[in-house]
């Protein structure tokens, strides 16, 4: 059996995609940060990525290709958000007050950059694991 050239790069790359899907899901609470309600007329919820280790699938499967990282599910944050007082606001209460999302932009752009960084940071693995490959071969071709 000959053993797989990358597996690390491919791990890397894992985490390249949840760090994008969770950078998506950041940008999508913040650009719903004013959205009262969602498409079934309910408050509007902050999501939340659930990450996953893949690690053990591999495992129990033995099977190679499988490590790394995963989106697993989004769930809803159902943490409570403020109400404002809003009279015009046309999904206002009886006494004037919308109750708004529970996001804070603050949060959001702190997951965006955190994402980004790890992102960046797999990526640069991904780089490093390319040149080492790149030496290993230089040297076998003597």
């Amino acid at each position: 059996m000959i053993p797989e050239l990358a597996p690390g790069m491919r791990i890397s790359a894992t985490g390249m995609d949840a760090e994008r899907m969770r950078m998506e899901i950041a940008s999508h609470n913040l650009a719903n940060s004013h959205t009262t309600k969602d498409v079934d007329g309910a408050q509007y919820k902050r999501r939340i990525p659930v990450f996953k280790s893949m690690i053990d699938e591999a495992m129990k499967k033995e099977a190679a290709g499988l490590e790394g990282v995963k989106v697993d599910d989004v769930v809803l944050d159902h943490s409570p958000g403020e109400s404002k007082y809003l009279p015009w606001h046309p999904d206002a209460d009886s006494d004037g007050y919308v109750k708004m999302p529970n996001i804070s932009p603050m949060i959001e752009m702190l997951d965006i950059m955190t994402a980004s960084r790890m992102y960046e940071a797999n990526l640069s693995a991904i780089k490093q694991g390319k040149q080492m490959y790149k030496g290993t071969i230089d040297l076998l071709r003597g």
